[in-house]
């Protein structure tokens, strides 16, 4: 290593211990996944968030969503029975997200955030939303540290009713009232997929975002589990993804990921993944390994007791996590790849 890198990294570590506890944890994650890929000689490396499928019932049919007819369906355990569930993944991460479906739609979502970040100690407690029903759940806002709302166009078109755009006067109004209730903008992230027929949107929303202080996040529709590779033969697209990257590179607004990642994730870069860093988690506490993509449970968290074991049940049934380059692109998996490969890289662009 050389002088300036080492000045670079002592300047990086000084601003990153100001951060604690989260920095605390990502040294921690860094070193624990640095002995097992290094020492063990495996990738199945430690979780930094988990995703947890509340249900899988929604209200709408969004074109690319991937959950209205799951590979892998399971039924939604009682409230008691997902409280045990949570309490198990606390002991192995510190932070959750709870999506679907649509989360807002199950009954007992206020109780189970609650009890996450209340009862629990969670330290980051987000929620993955299409915004349509939180006018419905408010006690959420007390006790989430992030909420994703999801976005695909600012244009209303009502001639599909099970789709966002026709229901776009709810959603906006949604998100006026968790920016009147959330502590702030940047707790709100306006999360967009880009189609071929949305592109237009998607600079709209980008532009809006900016506007309005929240965070924007992206990345292209999959279909089948694989994104549409037509995408990169689309000047419109490639102009949209450069005006993005670019917007993040100048820190104009808050956008997330960093250029790299969102280069990456946007031209459909190559990359390793690491898909037990974020794992997934479905209603009954069936867990994937080695990813959703994949379609492959490798246990269930209750009656294993531990990620850990889940994990170690899942190789013995289907091997090691194999080397797919990535197609799937997902955004926690281009970040698996760079928080493990590049670490303090990684950590250097987000401060930046």
């Amino acid at each position: 290593m050389s002088p300036n890198e080492t000045r670079s990294n002592r300047k990086l570590i000084r601003v990153l211990v100001a951060q604690a506890p989260l920095a605390l944890k990502n040294f921690r994650l860094y070193f624990t996944n640095l002995y097992r890929r290094k020492i063990l000689r495996t990738n199945i490396v430690a979780p930094y968030a988990l995703i947890f499928y509340a249900t899988h019932k929604c209200n709408l049919a969004c074109s690319y969503c991937t959950q209205k007819e799951p590979d892998v369906f399971s039924d939604e355990l009682s409230t008691s029975d997902t409280l045990r569930l949570l309490r198990l993944i606390r002991r192995e991460t510190d932070s959750i997200v709870f999506t679907g479906g649509e989360p807002t739609l199950r009954p007992d979502i206020e109780e189970l955030v609650a009890a996450a970040r209340q009862r629990l100690g969670f330290r980051s407690v987000m929620l993955i939303t299409n915004g349509t029903l939180l006018d419905r759940r408010l006690s959420l806002f007390e006790n989430l540290t992030g909420l994703v709302i999801s976005l695909d166009a600012l244009t209303m078109d009502p001639t599909n009713a099970l789709s966002k755009p026709a229901a776009l006067p709810k959603v906006m109004e949604n998100i006026a009232l968790a920016r009147a209730r959330m502590p702030h903008p940047r707790n709100i992230t306006i999360s967009t997929v880009i189609e071929e027929w949305n592109i237009g949107e998607i600079e709209r929303i980008l532009d809006w975002a900016g506007e309005q202080g929240f965070v924007f996040a992206t990345q292209s529709a999959l279909k089948e589990k694989l994104p549409n590779l037509r995408l990169i033969e689309n000047q419109r697209y490639l102009d949209l993804v450069r005006k993005i990257i670019e917007r993040r590179k100048q820190n104009i607004q808050p956008i997330n990921g960093t250029p790299r990642s969102i280069e990456t994730l946007l031209r459909f870069g190559d990359f390793q993944c690491f898909p037990t860093m974020f794992p997934r988690v479905y209603p009954n506490g069936d867990v994937f390994y080695p990813c959703e993509p994949l379609r492959k449970i490798g246990g269930n968290l209750l009656r294993e007791g531990s990620l850990a074991k889940v994990f170690a049940r899942g190789r013995k049934l289907h091997g090691d996590i194999p080397d797919c380059h990535g197609i799937c692109h997902l955004f926690g998996n281009v970040v698996s790849h760079y928080y493990t490969n590049d670490f303090w890289r990684l950590a250097g662009e987000y401060i930046r």
